[in-house]
């Protein structure tokens, strides 16, 4: 039987559960979307592609979300990324993900980058998957 996207968020949700990443951040970890008015340290898998060849290969995002830390600054407050709390989650993150070779697939980091966006800042893992084919 063949693999599917689904097989693999699930395997990636199930190794950062392993991890305890979920105790580590004030959020959740969520499969494919987060609620809209998130503002918490969330963790978000998503899925790109996954090929149907003998061993199938899977594009997967897994998304740190950290929310802007509140300065003030000659008496305005302003808005400003929390570089700290989002290299710790990273790293974190980095390391459960990184070279993972298991009984049904390996997984490995191909590509990261730090987004900005209005009210936080997210820490974007492009996961390559290899799923082995069950008989």
């Amino acid at each position: 039987m063949k693999r599917t996207v689904l097989d693999g968020k699930q395997w990636i949700l199930e190794l950062l559960l392993k991890a305890k990443v979920n105790e580590f951040i004030n959020g959740r970890i969520y499969k494919d979307n987060r609620p809209t008015d998130g503002n918490k340290e969330d963790i978000v898998i998503n899925s790109l592609t996954m090929d149907n060849g003998l061993l199938q290969n899977g594009v997967f995002n897994i998304n740190c979300y950290v929310p802007k830390k509140s300065v003030t600054i000659g008496g305005i407050t302003q808005y400003h990324k929390d570089n700290r709390r989002l290299k710790e989650i990273a790293e974190k993150v980095y390391q459960v993900i990184s070279d993972v070779w298991e009984e049904d697939y390996t997984l490995d980091v191909e590509m990261h980058q730090d987004i900005e966006e209005q009210n936080e800042n997210y820490y974007n893992f492009r996961v390559q998957l290899m799923a082995y084919p069950v008989y």
